[in-house]
């Protein structure tokens, strides 16, 4: 897998922010420091800017199925160039192992977030569309590891393209599971097994839960209007329909402009208090439908949603 073209690339890919928006998170991990904006010196210019270089490795992973076990498939950083060797970058890490073998890092690293299934935690870093309630802990799920040339398992370096490795994690496997995301820095791949595809539901399905939710007809508590989640993001910018959600609380309303408090001495800060239950948001965002059946998990009810892209889903699927 890389953003390569050669034919020893099996799946070739692009980096996100070619098709994103312009408030797009690039990483799920974040810390991509190696990524430059265009004018990015000029601080008077308001418009949001992309990245101008690519940031995924032209040989970024390769993904190896067992010969004798092909349902168990393992995750190793970096790919083969034309010459059949292993590509690293040279400012990227390499060192000698205890066994004498070589083992290192591609530049911007290839990340890996394993799913805890086991994990029955109900506050999981989604938003509950239908609880009122607000609880302060928040419980880690997951923990972001790095893979290495070798596929051994590493903690996060300090920063994306630190020269420092993190500490090896004998416990941990590069095998991937169901729902496991290999985070390329640029693009991130979810993994989805042969097993756990087949409980994925069909667009039909998808589309059912959405009328089921729409038709409980939300309706906005300042504009007392009827709020319905689109299929997919408005390319015109949203109706008077559109809902949001507040990511402190999780309340969800139309939008208007009741609440809002911009605080110029503290650098232009927006607030955004929910009228409801009156918590200050810093950021409120739109809720939109996923429509691509592979991303979810069941066909339960739609109750969650993703943070920070807004997109609904079942609590299995968001955790």
């Amino acid at each position: 897998v890389g953003r390569s073209s050669e034919p020893q690339i099996d799946f070739s890919i692009v980096d996100t922010w070619l098709e994103a928006g312009p408030h797009a998170v690039l990483s799920p991990v974040g810390g991509n420091n190696n990524i430059r904006t265009a004018n990015q010196q000029n601080q008077n210019n308001h418009h949001s800017h992309r990245p101008i270089s690519s940031t995924i490795s032209r040989y970024a992973c390769r993904i190896l199925a067992d010969r004798e076990e092909p349902n168990k498939v393992y995750v190793y950083a970096a790919g083969f160039d034309s010459s059949k060797n292993i590509f690293l970058g040279e400012k990227a890490t390499k060192w000698q192992k205890k066994n004498g073998e070589y083992d290192g890092l591609t530049t911007n690293g290839v990340l890996l977030l394993h799913p805890n299934r086991n994990n029955e935690i109900t506050n999981c870093h989604g938003t509950n569309l239908n609880n009122d309630n607000n609880s302060d802990s928040v419980h880690e799920m997951y923990e972001w590891r790095e893979v290495s040339v070798d596929g051994d398992i590493y903690s996060l370096r300090e920063t994306r393209s630190s020269q420092k490795r993190g500490s090896l994690k004998l416990d941990e496997s590069n095998q991937l599971q169901d729902g496991t995301l290999i985070d390329l820095c640029g693009a991130t791949l979810l993994w989805r097994s042969a097993e756990g595809l087949k409980h994925s539901p069909s667009r039909l399905e998808l589309e059912r839960r959405l009328d089921e939710l729409n038709a409980g007809k939300p309706q906005c508590p300042v504009n007392l209007n009827t709020l319905i989640i689109p299929k997919k993001k408005a390319s015109k910018g949203a109706t008077s329909r559109q809902p949001y959600v507040y990511m402190r609380c999780g309340h969800v309303q139309g939008k208007h402009e009741w609440g809002i408090v911009r605080k110029p001495a503290e650098g232009n800060v927006t607030k955004f208090k929910c009228p409801i239950c009156m918590i200050d948001s810093e950021r409120v965002i739109q809720l939109t439908m996923g429509m691509e059946s592979a991303f979810h998990l069941d066909s339960e009810s739609l109750d969650y949603a993703f943070n920070p892209c807004g997109h609904v889903a079942s609590l299995q699927t968001v955790r």
